[in-house]
């Protein structure tokens, strides 16, 4: 066998300690359940919305990331249809992340002291609260849900490395668990394509198992034989989205938006291959000065490429580590913080490994140092003052001692030109449940779709964020751009239309210049509609009779 043996346990005083700072590190979390989804959500909220009403995503309901973010955000709503439903989720899976990577730690090292440290480590520094608006922005988005299919799926594989018999149930059991695992990658590459980076450390991990199995055959067909369910396993989900896809009729409709737009996107941010390169070099070494999580993965992974000579299995970790920061690269240079949620849980790993061999290996006098470096360089580059601050303001919020208008004051500030406004969202949410019948479409031109959610309406085109009109994705082909956009108003009428004052610039135009400052749009709206309302950052136009 691969592994360790069996894994060594913790003292009944340990275990306590590690109970207790569990507990405390899950109870600082639970009051972010009472904050809104953020502007990303909202896109979700909708779409899964719309899946539960049977809508299909891209031909009814336009996004551009692939379709298990929406049907993940449809059993979301189906379960709990309230905007809070994010953060708890948020908060189930990280708790799920957290198990995992306890699991990988004890798998890959014998040391249930280990897994441990990785899971607190974990849940104490990629707490979202240390972000700008306590993590609203952030929570639940397609990068949480990533981070826990790859992690279940390499324990999968590290489980199937494990059996290193050369025997018929040994093969089947390295067969089922190497399928599962792939299974599992597959579906992390449905949330965003570039998550199948992750097939890096899947692939180093199976063939260091088969290299040391007791095996007579040609390194080349040993190989094979253990990539070949990996590879299987990936497919079965992406090829099963395809299929329901093309039964469907609208593959080109699912190829466009998550495939066409996002390479636009990404291109939008790089002028060369080298500058992709450059970023991909360049801003770990960045993070690390100013996120404690990416400065002590950094060094744990240091360590760990040290011991994996002796222990090759390790490579897991540092190779997971790249294969994330691969796949931030591939979304563009924005630096979205959305992005980097992926590379938790690699960084935790390697910090939390790198940390214990650190700890059984050093003195008294060395580990009281080390502990005082760590302690200080944390406090120094993470927000834990402002995170405070935020749980405070969020368990006041849960528990109603602020009023919901106060409380949701706090994510985006409702008059301004912020992108985002938790406020000025539910307001607006409110003006369109008074002012249309259920059964009457509205739209909603900015990026502002859980107002539609909240609102429990549907938009008159399914473009309902406006950035790809906006950008004249695809302008000329039927059904895309303001020409399409335009023949769904005209055949859906709505009765209110809605314009986005600054949402996206310095991008661009915002949404009311760009609507107004259009000919045929401006045309289209003085003809049958009058202004009625101004909400917060929204510009409200009525239909007239």
């Amino acid at each position: 066998m691969l592994s360790s043996g069996r894994p060594t346990s913790l003292s009944p005083r340990t275990r306590l300690l590690a109970l207790l700072a569990f507990v405390a590190l899950v109870l600082v979390r639970v009051p972010s359940i009472a904050q809104p989804p953020g502007g990303d959500q909202g896109l979700y909220l909708y779409g899964g919305q719309r899946l539960l009403a049977g809508d299909l995503t891209y031909r009814d309901a336009w996004d551009q990331k692939p379709p298990a973010i929406h049907a993940t955000y449809a059993l979301m709503w189906a379960a709990w249809p309230d905007g809070r439903v994010v953060a708890l989720t948020d908060l189930v899976v990280s708790l799920g992340i957290a198990g995992l990577l306890f699991l990988l730690a004890r798998r890959l090292t014998g040391s249930a002291g280990a897994g441990v440290t990785v899971a607190l480590l974990y849940l104490l520094l990629a707490n979202p609260a240390h972000t700008r608006l306590g993590g609203a922005r952030i929570r639940a988005q397609c990068e949480l849900f990533i981070g826990f299919w790859i992690a279940l799926g390499l324990h999968a594989l590290l489980k199937a490395s494990d059996e290193d018999e050369p025997t018929p149930r040994a093969s089947a059991f390295r067969w089922r668990w190497s399928l599962w695992g792939g299974v599992c990658l597959g579906i992390a590459g449905l949330y965003k394509y570039n998550a199948l980076s992750a097939l890096l450390p899947a692939v180093a991990v199976l063939a260091v198992g088969r290299l040391a199995m007791r095996d007579s055959r040609p390194l080349p067909g040993r190989l094979v034989s253990a990539w070949l369910p990996l590879v299987g396993g990936v497919a079965l989900p992406i090829l099963a989205t395809i299929a329901a896809f093309a039964s469907a009729g609208i593959l080109d409709d699912l190829y466009h938006a998550t495939f066409t737009y996002n390479l636009l996107y990404s291109g939008e941010t790089y002028r060369s291959a080298a500058d992709v390169l450059r970023y991909l070099v360049t801003f770990p070494v960045q993070y690390s000065w100013i996120d404690s999580l990416w400065w002590m993965g950094g060094l744990g992974c240091v360590i760990l490429l040290g011991r994996a000579l002796a222990a090759p299995r390790l490579w897991l970790v540092p190779l997971w580590v790249v294969a994330a920061c691969v796949s931030i690269a591939v979304n563009g240079s924005r630096g979205l913080p959305q992005y980097f949620v992926q590379a938790w849980p690699p960084l935790a790993l390697a910090a939390g490994l790198g940390l214990a061999w650190a700890w059984r290996h050093l003195g008294l006098v060395p580990r009281t140092v080390l502990l005082v470096l760590l302690a200080t360089g944390v406090w120094r580059v993470t927000t834990i003052p402002k995170a405070i601050d935020y749980t405070v303001h969020d368990f006041r919020g849960l528990t109603h001692q602020l009023p919901r208008e106060a409380y949701l004051e706090r994510f985006g500030r409702r008059e301004s030109g912020d992108k985002f406004s938790a406020l000025a969202i539910e307001e607006l949410a409110g003006y369109l449940r008074a002012n249309s019948a259920p059964g009457e479409r509205v739209f909603v031109f900015g990026f502002s779709p859980f107002a539609l959610t909240l609102a429990d309406r549907v938009s008159a085109s399914r473009f309902y964020w406006s950035r790809p009109v906006i950008v004249g994705f695809l302008e000329g082909t039927p059904g895309y751009g303001v020409s399409g956009t335009l023949d769904e108003l005209a055949r859906t009428r709505p009765q209110l239309v809605v314009l986005q004052r600054h949402d996206w610039d310095p991008d661009g135009p915002d949404s009311y210049t760009f609507f107004l400052g259009d000919a045929r749009l401006g045309a289209w709206l003085d003809a049958g509609y009058e202004r009625a309302a101004d909400v917060g950052n929204f510009a409200i136009w009525k239909r007239r009779g």
